[in-house]
């Protein structure tokens, strides 16, 4: 990945919040003619979650749509308007320590990403009715996050689950190497972020192109503890989807070059539930952005057309 990405360290302020700016430039593109809603919801701990609404003129099911590391809501930007126009409302978050949260910049705790996960189907719940199908869609860490969710919460009687290329760690040398890593960063460099910066992005829709390298709302410096954190959430992922009992179409590039495709594959052989396997030929790691993302989620719509089928629910 070096000609893809420029690693480097950086010192970082106290203060990560966007800018009033920073977050109206990551709205400007949004289509006018699409049907989204922006907002934030008051989370148990008093924190504000920021989403982002597709709503569907007659909605038939509910998904909820997790970010993968650095990236915000904005990521689905594409993908919510198609969802909504298959009378699937979509709802995105911002996920704590990401976007335009309060702490942006810095690691939370994965019991809290799972809780504000299960508030956000709750929210989606009461505004447009408990008794519709509730699906999670995530990407990356967002996948690694809707295993913690299923497997932490059975009550959401999910119908669904899409994991694509779900951050997963197995094996105990990568586990140990990783948690090490982290551990040597924060005590070498604890006031220094490791700097991750995009130099291409040609195998991408365009949208997406400039929001991974443009747009100022995605994070492009980790410090060591967002590290260790998105180590231990990998590492925990595998382990945890043994009490996964709905239903999961997991998702891989055969041109994955982020997480190795074999630790992701135990993780999806380790479900404990119904599973479907999709390999996408040429396919990268951020699969929903790829130039070629609209046979992805073609096929994902489908998965859960079949779903929503043998539900009763009909499409």
């Amino acid at each position: 990945m070096s000609d893809v990405f420029r690693y480097g360290f950086e010192f970082y302020s106290a203060d990560e919040r966007p800018s009033v700016a920073d977050m109206r430039w990551a709205l400007v593109g949004a289509d006018p003619a699409r049907p989204l809603t922006t907002g934030r919801f008051a989370a148990t701990d008093g924190e504000d979650v920021p989403y982002r609404l597709w709503t569907a003129a007659a909605p038939r099911a509910l998904v909820l749509c997790l970010h993968g590391a650095c990236d915000y809501s904005g990521a689905f930007d594409d993908i919510g308007p198609a969802f909504a126009a298959r009378g699937i409302t979509a709802m995105a978050i911002d996920q704590r320590g990401f976007g335009a949260t309060a702490s942006r910049g810095r690691w939370s705790s994965r019991h809290r990403m799972i809780r504000d996960a299960i508030e956000s189907i709750a929210f989606l719940k009461l505004r447009f009715g408990a008794a519709l199908p509730v699906f999670i869609l995530g990407e990356s860490m967002g996948a690694s996050l809707a295993v913690h969710t299923a497997a932490r919460a059975p009550h959401l009687e999910l119908s669904g689950i899409v994991l694509s290329a779900p951050g997963a760690i197995s094996g105990l040398w990568r586990r140990l190497f990783g948690s090490l890593l982290a551990r040597l960063l924060g005590f070498l460099f604890p006031r220094t972020g490791l700097v991750v910066e995009r130099l291409s992005a040609w195998e991408f829709t365009p949208s997406a192109a400039i929001r991974l390298m443009g747009d100022p709302l995605v994070l492009r410096r980790v410090r060591p503890g967002m590290l260790a954190g998105l180590f231990s959430l990998a590492n925990s992922a595998v382990a945890e989807a043994q009490h996964v009992h709905a239903p999961v179409l997991t998702m891989v590039g055969s041109r994955e070059d982020v997480v190795r495709e074999a630790c992701i594959a135990r993780l999806h052989q380790s479900l404990g539930g119904e599973k479907q396997w999709a390999a996408i030929a040429g396919g990268p790691h951020l699969l929903l952005h790829w130039k070629h993302a609209d046979h992805v989620l073609a096929n994902v719509m489908a998965w859960m057309d079949a779903r929503l089928t043998a539900e009763g629910h009909g499409v």
